[in-house]
């Protein structure tokens, strides 16, 4: 989908190239439900970790997404200050037209 467009693209991956703390958290400020809308609850690894079960604050959160990227929801498209968190074919089309 963003290939059959003009945008311009700059690619990240999280198993790679782990974002910070901080990358995080101004990410999450973007998002309604904020970092809570980046995990990923249907992973592989967030159920290895039992985590439906236990109540994280936001802050450990942000730092068990900072050590573990497979509880990261992809895709995640930024385009200035809009978001979209996973796929979402009319949410991404709105996004980059």
């Amino acid at each position: 989908m963003l290939g059959e467009t003009d945008a311009q693209v700059t690619e990240r991956q999280y198993f790679k190239q782990t974002p910070s703390a901080d990358e995080i958290r101004a990410l999450a400020a973007l998002l309604p439900g904020g970092v809570r809308d980046i995990l990923s609850t249907r992973s592989r690894r967030y159920k290895e970790l039992e985590l439906a079960e236990k109540s994280l604050t936001d802050a450990e959160l942000v730092d068990l997404l900072a050590a573990e990227p497979g509880l990261w929801r992809r895709p995640i498209v930024v385009r200035g200050n809009q978001v979209v968190v996973g796929f979402d074919a009319k949410n991404l089309e709105a996004l980059l037209s």
